[in-house]
């Protein structure tokens, strides 16, 4: 008699907790978005260096998506949306890796965004604090990517167009590479 008691109770508890964890979905807006939204699968980025050399990038997969859900660990209150782009490099990365990624934390703060291309990238901590906002000069981000250790064809410098994504780079050898041909523009 005890041990169903036990049962019933344990049994009870596990759905009390199952059905008051589900936690709140957090969503990305549209000006959040546009980070993600700005290439599709199977966008074609060609850049063309001062020194008459060409570099493709080709995106891969462009999505906007939940995680699953995992209480307590990882997950408390929230269901943080989260927005990824990746890119394959034919000069340089073989393997689709990250070049966009942007996650949704919390609903009225704490929206990250993580650009990196060719090993290069830069954090912003919380778009909702605006502070990407000093690195944008029209519809034009400029961002330092600069590093001690980087090799010479890695960019120190990123310039992001908001309708276009990457536009050009300079590179830590001075190589400026400049879109020429974009599946988007076209």
């Amino acid at each position: 008699m005890q041990s169903r008691v036990v049962f019933y109770y344990s049994f009870l508890l596990i759905c009390f907790t199952t059905v008051s964890c589900r936690p709140t979905k957090t969503k990305l807006s549209e000006a959040e978005l546009k980070w993600v939204k700005v290439y599709k699968a199977g966008d074609t980025l060609i850049f063309k260096s001062t020194r008459n050399e060409f570099d493709t990038s080709l995106i891969e997969k462009s999505e906007v998506y939940y995680p699953e859900f995992m209480p307590i660990e990882v997950h408390n209150k929230y269901l943080p949306q989260s927005g990824i782009v990746i890119y394959k490099n034919l000069k340089y990365r073989d393997n689709g890796e990250e070049l966009v990624r942007i996650t949704k934390r919390l609903p009225n703060r704490q929206t990250r965004l993580f650009i990196d291309y060719l090993n290069s990238g830069i954090t912003v901590l919380d778009l909702m604090k605006g502070e990407v906002e000093k690195y944008k000069h029209g519809k034009v981000y400029e961002f330092d990517t600069y590093h001690l250790k980087a090799k010479p064809n890695e960019p120190k410098k990123i310039f992001w167009h908001e309708d276009y994504g990457i536009i050009k780079y300079i590179t830590h050898d001075d190589v400026i590479w400049e879109l020429v041909n974009h599946s988007i523009i076209q």
